[in-house]
């Protein structure tokens, strides 16, 4: 081990001085690369990107440079100090290429400067390893074309509507997230139920998987005086059989937060008082809770005790 470590510190300690530098990347880059660079502005930078565990088998310099275009690149310069080759080799440079570049991001909001990545090996068994990042994937043909090119890109934002409602049920996902940030909740409700009347049908087949996610989403944006008119513009345009499954979604929304409420009401109180206190007092908590959202919303208290199971007049007391 400390052999191996003098090795990579002989390494290190001679390339960091300029003149050697420049002798070793002017033999090594291929010739592609150097025409591209002024090895005269070649600079040694101080940081390196190893993890401090594996500082006993990688070192690393970091040179930037200046192209020819007056434009700053970087030479990532990863020295094995191992005997024999690692396999993830190709990973560990990709990682540390990217702290670099997340370095460079932070201080230039701009365009991303070139790296180029050099690995000198000192071992002693041949260099059999994967040398590019795409070798390490169990499909690298596909891995170089799915995440080496461009990214799938879903851009409802240039999306044309008509293109959006032919789609039916996932249209009804598109239309809404399009335009969630761009109109007020309730017009976009009736916009979204005007024109997606005959996907209603199918995501009743669904369950309501749409509607229900919808609905559950709107209800938080809302302030407490509109979410009763959000109501009754959803049941406006939903089947009558459907509407009291609709108001149990509702009901179910109050009684999911109250639990949440109450549960971290518990888990405060509990810390405080002893944990089977505090679940007491944060489950009668949740129940107030959800008994507050409802007669807000105008349920009728026979509801309001069927689901919380609070006597008539505690509940009454709320008001």
């Amino acid at each position: 081990m400390t052999e191996r470590l003098k090795h990579d510190g002989l390494a290190k300690k001679v390339l960091s001085d300029p003149v050697a530098a420049r002798e070793f990347l002017s033999h090594y880059l291929p010739e592609s690369c150097k025409s591209l660079l002024d090895l005269n502005t070649l600079k040694i930078e101080k940081e390196s990107y190893v993890e401090d565990n594996l500082k006993q088998k990688f070192s690393d310099l970091v040179f930037s440079i200046k192209m020819k275009n007056n434009q700053k690149a970087f030479i990532y310069t990863l020295v094995e100090a191992e005997v024999s080759p690692r396999y993830w080799t190709a990973f560990k440079l990709w990682k540390y290429m990217f702290l670099l570049l997340e370095r460079h991001k932070v201080k230039n909001k701009s365009k991303l400067p070139l790296i180029i990545p050099l690995v000198v090996y000192h071992g002693n068994t041949p260099f059999t390893v994967p040398r590019n990042l795409w070798e390490l994937f169990s499909e690298p043909t596909l891995a170089k074309e799915f995440m080496g090119g461009d990214y799938q890109l879903v851009d409802l934002y240039a999306m044309p509507d008509n293109e959006i409602k032919k789609k039916e049920h996932l249209g009804m996902l598109e239309y809404f997230m399009k335009y969630v940030h761009s109109r007020d909740i309730l017009k976009l409700w009736e916009e979204f139920l005007e024109n997606f009347k005959s996907c209603i049908v199918l995501d009743k087949e669904k369950g309501y998987i749409y509607i229900r996610s919808f609905l559950w989403y709107s209800d938080s944006k809302l302030p407490e005086d509109q979410q009763s008119v959000l109501e009754n513009i959803i049941t406006k345009h939903l089947p009558s059989e459907d509407k009291e499954d609709i108001m149990r979604t509702i009901a179910q929304k109050y009684r999911d937060e109250g639990i949440r409420i109450g549960e971290e009401n518990g888990i405060r109180i509990g810390e405080e008082n002893g944990i089977r206190i505090g679940e007491e007092k944060g489950k009668l908590e949740g129940k107030v809770e959800i008994a507050k959202s409802m007669l807000n919303k105008g349920y009728p208290v026979e509801d309001i005790i069927a689901l919380t199971g609070l006597p008539v007049s505690r509940i009454e007391g709320l008001v």
